[in-house]
């Protein structure tokens, strides 16, 4: 075998928002780019076995959907986990329900969120390697996979050029903005970054298609039209956060927002409206007066 043969399986989370997990078979052994959700577990072990050889699993970030099968998949494979960072989030679920759910800080949480975030994990596993930007990785043949940093929705994300394809493997950069709540980001400035990283390595034609967990593959017309669609999407959350401020706390903004865009009020964009807050404090454009906002 010289070029890598790719493995599949996936579901539908819920309406148009479907979770691909890939794996790529070279001539020595094989990777797995994710472990999916605890519901996907008999299907995720039998592509490892299809596959054959897994003796890593990339993690693209330390989200449930992309975790749910860590422990199922170690026992099964033996194989060695590699991720960017995050790494409690892997190793302890207590923090990464805590600190995920915002329990404290968000008057919508409720234990059923937990509850649900949980479910859809077995059990936590120890990251062996952290991976940095340009670290190979080389099944055997023509396969190689180059890890790209891409922060964003999350700040250590990491996608995976394969060489010979020219297949970008990525997790959550391409947002699943037609959930009904807000997919959300922790850097709005770095995810312009990833954004533009991404459109230069389809320009280039280095990148040739990207397999996004929450798309169906895309070729490089399509994936430019998804950055742009993502790009509106980022310049919309900034421009209604702005015309929310007006004196207002974090909560009355967050809840503004989420109205305008029709989002649920839902943890993940309570998070994101901070995020979006603190850009904009650091940018000077507005200031924060004793828990509320004005603008500078």
């Amino acid at each position: 075998m010289n070029k890598p043969k790719i493995h599949h399986t996936g579901v539908v989370l819920m309406p148009d928002v479907p979770l691909h997990v890939y794996a790529i078979e070279g001539s020595h052994f094989s990777v797995l780019i994710d472990t999916g959700i605890t519901p996907m577990k008999n299907e995720i072990l039998s592509m490892c076995d299809k596959a054959g050889g897994i003796r890593y699993v990339l993690i693209t970030h330390a989200h449930a959907d992309h975790i749910g099968c860590n422990r199922a998949v170690r026992d099964h494979t033996g194989a060695t986990f590699l991720a960017g960072g995050a790494l409690p989030w892997i190793e302890d679920y207590e923090t990464h329900i805590r600190e995920f759910c915002l329990q404290e800080e968000t008057g919508d949480y409720t234990p059923g969120q937990a509850a649900e975030v949980r479910s859809i994990m077995d059990e936590p596993v120890r990251v062996d390697i952290t991976l940095r930007e340009g670290d190979l990785i080389r099944p055997g043949g023509e396969t190689v996979l180059e890890t790209i940093a891409v922060p964003g929705h999350k700040l250590e994300e990491l996608a995976f050029l394969e060489h010979s394809t020219g297949i970008l493997f990525m997790g959550d950069l391409f947002l699943a903005l037609k959930a009904p709540f807000f997919h959300g980001f922790q850097t709005a400035s770095g995810f312009h970054n990833s954004l533009h990283k991404i459109e230069n390595l389809l320009e280039s034609g280095r990148a040739k298609s990207v397999y996004a967990a929450h798309f169906n593959p895309l070729d490089a017309g399509q994936a430019m039209a998804v950055i742009n669609e993502t790009r509106s999407f980022l310049d919309q959350v900034r421009d209604h956060t702005l015309d929310a401020v007006n004196g207002n706390d974090l909560t009355t903004i967050w809840k503004t927002v989420c109205s305008k865009m029709h989002k649920d009020l839902e943890f993940r964009g309570y998070a994101m409206i901070s995020v979006q807050l603190a850009e904009l404090e650091n940018a000077g454009l507005i200031r924060n007066e004793g828990g509320l906002w004005q603008h500078g």
